[in-house]
């Protein structure tokens, strides 16, 4: 890379709120007091990089870790709707492992088709597609990235834009991204001039697990 403007992006998963406590998708839920220990120690973790700024999904986990983190920067947190997480339709509240039993068939699809085909299938009604997803948070990404030149940027998000993105990059298959396959907190770190992105750094991602 030789292009100057760069914009580098540590894109973080929010600490563990109260609905991954319960194992349960969707629900906009705040962070559990262990979620509140993690934002800590990831916030004491980055204090020594130079943020521009900090950016987070707008549900209220991941504005949370943001605030955490922005605090000890002295900077606001910026909100982007194309940040938050995945739309789970119908899925949204339904407990995880039952919700594999109710639509098992979407389920065993995915292990089958080409991620091409898989990409622009949804689960259930009104859940969005790994398509639809990437469309709009790497667009805002690679906004963000035009809007900060040569800066380092935060952006507090959540794993279903995580694990996808590394599948969209090809950086990973999306049957061996399942689940909770980041750790919370765990983080992906991204340069982009707003065209091109480079993955240089990817930590707390976790052993493949079933949805």
């Amino acid at each position: 890379m030789t292009n100057d403007n760069y914009c580098t992006i540590y894109i973080v998963r929010h600490g563990e709120s109260e609905a991954n406590a319960a194992n349960v998708y969707g629900l906009d839920t705040n962070l559990t007091q262990k979620g509140k220990a993690q934002a800590k120690k990831i916030a004491e973790q980055f204090k020594n990089i130079h943020f521009e700024a900090v950016f987070s999904s707008p549900l209220v986990r991941a504005k949370e870790t943001a605030a955490v983190i922005a605090k000890e920067h002295q900077l606001e947190v910026l909100t982007k709707e194309a940040l938050r997480e995945r739309s789970e339709g119908i899925l949204d509240g339904k407990e995880s492992k039952k919700t594999q039993e109710e639509f098992k068939k979407m389920f065993q699809l995915r292990e089958v088709l080409a991620y091409n085909e898989w990409k622009t299938k949804s689960i259930a009604e009104g859940y969005e597609t790994d398509e639809n997803l990437m469309s709009r948070f790497i667009t805002t990404t690679r906004e963000i990235a035009v809007a900060y030149p040569r800066k380092i940027i935060l952006i507090a998000s959540h794993v279903g834009i995580m694990k996808t993105l590394l599948v969209h990059l090809g950086l990973k298959g999306h049957k061996d991204v399942r689940g909770q396959a980041f750790k919370n907190t765990g983080y992906i770190k991204l340069k982009t001039d707003g065209v091109d992105i480079f993955v240089e750094e990817v930590n707390g991602l976790q052993k493949n697990n079933s949805k």
